[in-house]
């Protein structure tokens, strides 16, 4: 029987809430084509005793000195009090008891979570030495190795797999160790065998279809990556890759609309894997809040995120990125006020914020504050000439206020960028559209038509629906003009 994947003794809550994912970075890969490398031949399931033997052998002859009188210590300068005093503790557990493989392990994880690497694998190793039966120490073990060597790696995966066959994420990462180090074959089981084991894993399908379209079988590989990008649509690797192979199985078209929507996601990178998270989990400084609240904002979970980002600002109240990013959960909250005046202090901390002014200007103009909205927005611009949404703002505000050659300047100029985001250039093409309308009504067709032509260039391109009724308007508005 397993034991409890979570919870861990001795820490704490350390319970993971069910949308949580951990970040970490999809597997790599070389140059090499994989269909002229040749397969080791083994998926590990032939090789679990002799590979966990091996693996507690390679753990002994690193670990079998480190007693009470050689933990290992990391340089603490700049850390947080709390950190320090829960690395105390729990170094003062490891001297009164010496030979708990449990308490070693328990260090390590806090170790880990704050990034003291080395001291974390010395402390997983020993304390898979002394409790050689339990899974969590040598599948953290294997997985902070595996962000050095992932042919070192794959002893330590198996070990650890052949505790609890049935971890579906365990299995997912010994695929990728697998396919990193170019064993194709046995990493097609087992990513096969992690989709047995979790129907729902994203990056189980996401691996199957990688590896499929490396073997130049798209119609599979659409099939797997179009199974990870339903299940995780905030992954951008997943939706590039399903780009690619959409263009591979000849649906050109379907590529472009997905490469394109993939731009405007983040490169951030979450994973259902409770044992893996329940380690950040134990993070007490500000960075980590701001991690785990991103991770619980992309699953939609915004009273979570808050409650990290309130907590990493009493830890650390001077990191403009804390306040900018509650400012962002707040929005979504629907408290508008709250929003406002956490943008407004991250813009003080740091008035070059990566998209702190912008999202300032959007602020302002919701609240009717147009004077502040414009100057923030023409701020934005001074940062970002490219930015073609503030260049919307500023149209719109213009306009508002009868400005009537800014807002042609404004939209001449967002259309010469001709913005790729559909959200953006839909609203591009509603406004052009608008003034077109005004200066028609205003008896201007000719310049009326300028406005309908950029539009209907604009639909046109994106093969937007709007397309057919552009042209008949801009028709329609032609046959005014004065001959």
């Amino acid at each position: 029987m397993s034991e409890p994947r979570v919870t861990v003794a001795g820490l704490g809550p350390a319970a993971v809430p069910a949308g949580l994912r951990r970040f970490a970075a999809s597997p790599g890969g070389g140059s090499e084509d994989p269909r002229t490398q040749r397969d080791a031949g083994t998926d590990g399931e032939s090789l679990y005793s002799t590979s966990r033997t091996f693996a507690i052998v390679l753990l002994a002859v690193g670990a079998a000195a480190l007693g009470a009188q050689d933990i290992p210590i990391p340089r603490l300068d700049g850390a947080e009090p709390a950190v320090r005093q829960r690395l105390a503790s729990l170094q003062a557990d490891l001297r009164a008891d010496p030979g708990n493989g449990d308490a070693w392990g328990r260090y390590g994880m806090v170790l880990e979570a704050h990034t003291f690497t080395d001291e974390a694998i010395a402390a997983y190793r020993r304390a898979h030495e002394l409790a050689p039966t339990t899974f969590r120490w040598p599948y953290l073990l294997a997985a902070l190795v595996d962000e050095r060597s992932a042919a070192d790696s794959l002893p330590l995966y198996r070990a650890a797999l052949a505790i609890d066959p049935d971890y579906a994420p365990g299995r997912v990462r010994l695929a990728e160790a697998l396919e990193r180090t170019g064993q194709f074959d046995a990493a097609n089981r087992a990513y096969a065998q992690a989709a047995r084991l979790d129907a729902a894993n994203a990056h189980a399908h996401a691996g199957l279809g990688r590896l499929a379209l490396a073997a130049s079988d798209a119609d599979a590989a659409v099939r797997h990556l179009s199974r990870a990008h339903e299940l995780a649509p905030e992954n951008r690797s997943f939706a590039v890759t399903l780009a690619q192979a959409y263009a591979r199985a000849g649906d050109r078209q379907r590529g472009q609309q997905l490469a394109a929507a993939a731009r405007s996601l983040g490169r951030l990178n979450y994973r259902n894997d409770p044992i893996r998270s329940s380690v950040q989990d134990l993070a007490l400084d500000a960075r980590s809040h701001l991690r785990r609240a991103n991770a619980h904002r992309v699953h939609g979970e915004l009273d979570l995120a808050e409650r990290e980002l309130r907590a990493g600002i009493e830890l650390d109240p001077s990191r403009p990125e804390l306040h900018f990013v509650l400012a962002e959960v707040l929005a979504a909250s629907g408290d508008q006020p709250g929003s406002l005046a956490a943008a407004r202090r991250a813009y003080e901390l740091h008035p070059e914020l990566e998209g702190v002014v912008p999202f300032l200007a959007r602020a302002l103009f919701q609240t009717g504050d147009f004077g502040s909205a414009l100057a923030m927005a023409e701020e934005a611009l001074r940062l970002n000439a490219g930015d073609v949404s503030m260049m919307l703002l500023i149209a719109l505000i213009s306009a508002e206020r009868g400005d009537v050659g800014r807002t042609v300047e404004i939209l001449d100029r967002a259309y010469q960028a001709r913005p790729q985001d559909s959200a953006t250039r839909d609203g591009l093409i509603q406004l052009l559209t608008n003034v077109g309308e005004a200066m028609a009504s205003s008896g201007l067709p000719d310049a009326a038509a300028g406005q309908f032509e950029k539009a209907l260039d604009l639909a046109d391109e994106a093969g937007s629906p709007e397309t057919a009724s552009l042209r008949r308007r801009l028709a329609q508005v032609r046959m005014e003009v004065p001959r």
